[in-house]
């Protein structure tokens, strides 16, 4: 009898741990099919060579902690070990290091792959669909924007009530909660999109059924729908005790002790582009190809094979849905892997969105560029008049330009000159990005063509 008692108390604490986690799940918004179509433009014609790309993209992320002025560490204004944790798994995450990444079973969608002619290049050496490295680290910013060395790596610290802010608790809807975090708190303490991955960490109403929101990656001439993202808005949001990992830094705050930092890495792949695996419909098309159909979110920790056949494509598909990709709803224990068309996704873009493009080229991620130069350089370089008919000019004082290239959004050189004014009459409209290398530096710059 005591047995059965103290068997019974295990499993009701995991029932009561993956019901806290399944009611805390994702609330970014898809974008809708024009956005989709101009995507899959992005992807068809990439320069596949550049989506292979050697090396790792450096991206530097900025922690905006928002409370009523509790004392660091306490909830929500969380320590910055348990950011430090986050960061952990973030990176493993992202590199094909997942710390459960073992438990990927030894035949995991080999019938499903050998069925549906699965390119082998989304294979691995057992024929499995292979998990994607997709060679992006996060780093703590350790420069703000105006030039300083932040005393907290990656943490920008927000006392709501001194900014005369909501307290975040009160918003009670999705609707309500998103219109709070874009137009009052976003707004106010964003820092640039074209620098940083911005991070919001707050409290929030029990009402809410989700620990974590995302902007999509905006595109030349679509602002992600209908989750528009704009300078002031684009990042993402996660509730405070879905941050970090319990396992790295058991003591923060935590829904429960099974929360290992996935709700980030999951809002994350929205901040790149990907989409739920199970397309947000039924048997729905997340527009890759190596992630099998899917009959619905799942949550939990299911078992391998899972939901055989639930879509019958192909007909008998034994091998199940891919519950343990970052992009379900799974408990945390339970992913470890995205896969080659996802990072196909990921990383058109990074080359195309004007968001996300210039992400890792400040140096922000290292204090080597002294503080002098960074925080006078936005204000000393100009690119007048901007945006331009006919002719652009750059004043950079004190420094001696070597050379000016000028591409366009997906990377390709249009321009190469060496003097500080330039004719571009012969451009299209549309946004571009200029490198000028003088003797100290290299600054990156924006500029639209009218």
């Amino acid at each position: 009898m005591k047995l059965v008692i103290i068997t019974f108390g295990l499993w009701f604490w995991i029932a009561c741990a993956y019901a806290q986690t399944d009611l805390n799940q994702c609330g970014t918004e898809m974008p809708m099919s024009d956005w989709e179509d101009a995507f899959q433009d992005l992807i068809h014609d990439a320069d596949m060579p550049a989506l292979n790309r050697s090396g790792v993209y450096e991206i530097p992320v900025i922690f905006h902690i928002v409370h009523s002025g509790e004392a660091v560490g306490l909830f929500p204004n969380l320590s910055i070990e348990q950011i430090q944790s986050q960061i952990t798994i973030i990176n493993q995450d992202f590199s094909a290091a997942a710390y459960n990444l073992a438990d990927y079973p030894d035949n995991a969608f080999v019938n499903w792959a050998a069925n549906v002619n699965l390119a082998s290049s989304n294979l691995d050496e057992l024929g499995r669909v292979k998990i994607a490295n997709i060679a992006i680290q996060f780093c703590p910013a350790l420069i703000s924007p105006d030039g300083q060395i932040l005393n907290e790596p990656g943490i920008d610290r927000i006392n709501y009530l001194d900014k005369g802010w909501p307290n975040p608790t009160q918003f009670g809807t999705q609707s309500g909660m998103k219109n709070y975090l874009d137009s009052i708190v976003k707004p106010h303490s964003i820092w640039d999109v074209t620098k940083y991955l911005n991070v919001w960490v707050t409290d929030k109403s029990d009402l809410l059924t989700y620990a974590g929101v995302s902007s999509v990656p905006p595109l030349s001439g679509l602002l992600g729908i209908p989750n528009t993202a704009t300078d002031t808005t684009d990042g993402i949001w996660c509730y405070a005790k879905a941050i970090g990992s319990y396992a790295l830094f058991p003591s923060g705050h935590y829904i429960s002790s099974i929360i290992d930092g996935r709700t980030l890495t999951h809002e994350l792949g929205h901040y790149f582009g990907l989409r739920h695996v199970w397309g947000d419909a039924a048997c729905g098309n997340d527009f890759c190809n190596d992630t099998p159909p899917a009959g619905g979110q799942n949550v939990g920790l299911p078992d391998y094979p899972h939901n055989a056949g639930s879509c019958s494509l192909p007909s008998v598909n034994v091998d199940g849905e891919m519950f343990m990709n970052f992009m379900d709803y799974t408990a945390g224990p339970g992913k470890y892997m995205f896969t080659t068309d996802q990072k196909t996704r990921i990383y058109t873009a990074m080359q195309n969105s004007p968001f996300r493009i210039l992400l890792g080229m400040h140096n922000l991620c290292s204090t080597s560029t002294s503080t002098y130069n960074l925080s006078h350089t936005v204000n000393k370089i100009t690119i007048y008049p901007n945006p331009a008919t006919d002719n652009i000019y750059i004043s950079v004082p004190d420094e001696r330009i070597r050379q000016i290239r000028i591409t366009d959004l997906i990377g390709t050189t249009v321009k190469v000159l060496h003097t500080r004014s330039c004719s571009i009459s012969d451009l299209i409209s549309g946004n571009y990005i200029m490198y000028i290398e003088t003797n100290m530096q290299l600054h990156i710059l924006r500029f639209s063509k009218l």
